[in-house]
């Protein structure tokens, strides 16, 4: 008869294996294939695919709770011959030779990284035909992830920016879908004073069509350090007797006047001294003075400044915008 001992000792070591064959077997299933591996078969996918045409860098593991795919990885893939044409994108590596699907996609579009590469060349090319509508206008135009960068290379009149600027925002448009990143764009305006930047305009979307928001002062612009602290210097002094409780900010906004391209309402963010957050009570916002400085960027004179308000802490961003604005264009900077 055997005895009981021995048996269990048997059977506590059957188990012992099956949950070693267990854990071996489920962390085959969450080991995925190493990075030298996964650009080995990306490499070899894009050698039979595309002939070597194309090239990839940017290769990190995309493994997480979302995914629970441990051969996920995400890549930039890029023409060799033209750079410019890229997209970034998620790949299970481990099967990308058999299937190139977008995992990241929905099963139902059946993606796969031929429809980005074409997309790629479409946006490209449409790019480039942006350029050379303008060609004659705008010596350099530079597309880049959220900015486009128009060096005109001389100095315009408000007149001529505006009207060219117009004509480009309509041309974007014209190929609205083609041109879409998914990102939010803005113009950064150079010129021959300001060759490193001048003039932002952000652009927003409204049904599917881009619009230009009031411009602002680049902290590109020949001369900002100097017109910042001489803003702050006026601020300071203006504060130090009446709102002793008040100091400046890392947060400003610079309107520029579309008519004349100088003259700039300074929107200085405020925070009160008298607000201490430590932990004891609800959390109250320390940000609630705006004061806003009227100045001109060619002279470097300041016209004068007032507090905006000292409440900004109760006002929905909207109410900020519209108050300011209101308040500026009232003083004589164009922005519409």
């Amino acid at each position: 008869m055997i005895d009981k001992s021995i048996m269990k000792i048997t059977i506590l070591s059957v188990i012992c294996i099956l949950i070693v064959l267990l854990i071996v077997v489920g962390c085959a299933n969450y080991i995925g294939i190493p990075k030298k591996k996964a650009a080995q078969n990306l490499g070899d996918y894009l050698q039979k695919k595309y002939d070597g045409k194309l090239g990839f860098s940017d290769l990190t593991l995309f493994f997480n709770a979302a995914t629970m795919d441990p051969n996920m990885y995400g890549m930039l893939i890029y023409d060799k011959a033209i750079p410019e044409i890229a997209f970034y994108t998620h790949l299970n590596l481990k099967h990308i030779l058999e299937n190139d699907t977008l995992p990241m996609y929905p099963t139902s579009d059946n993606m796969t990284v031929d429809d980005l590469y074409k997309s790629a060349v479409e946006q490209y090319e449409t790019r480039q035909a942006v350029i050379a509508d303008f060609k004659t206008e705008i010596p350099e135009i530079t597309f880049a992830t959220e900015t486009i960068e128009l060096n005109f290379n001389s100095d315009l009149k408000p007149e001529v920016l505006d009207d060219i600027v117009t004509r480009f925002i309509d041309r974007l448009n014209q190929s609205f879908e083609a041109l879409n990143t998914g990102y939010q764009f803005r113009l950064l305006i150079k010129t021959a004073s300001h060759p490193d930047g001048f003039i932002i305009i952000p652009l927003d979307i409204e049904d599917s069509k881009r619009i230009q928001n009031p411009m602002v002062l680049s902290e590109k612009a020949a001369g900002f350090e100097n017109l910042k602290t001489m803003i702050l210097k006026h601020i300071h002094a203006k504060l130090e007797t009446p709102y002793p409780y008040f100091k400046t900010t890392e947060n400003s906004k610079i309107y520029m006047d579309k008519s004349t391209l100088s003259r700039g309402a300074w929107i200085q963010y405020l925070e009160d001294k008298r607000i201490v957050n430590n932990g004891n009570g609800k959390w109250r916002n320390p940000q609630t003075g705006l004061y806003v400085v009227y100045f001109d960027l060619d002279t470097k004179f300041i016209y004068r400044g007032e507090l905006l308000t000292d409440e900004n802490d109760t006002t929905s961003y909207r109410e900020e915008l519209r108050q300011i604005i209101s308040t500026i264009e009232a003083e004589g900077i164009r922005t519409k």
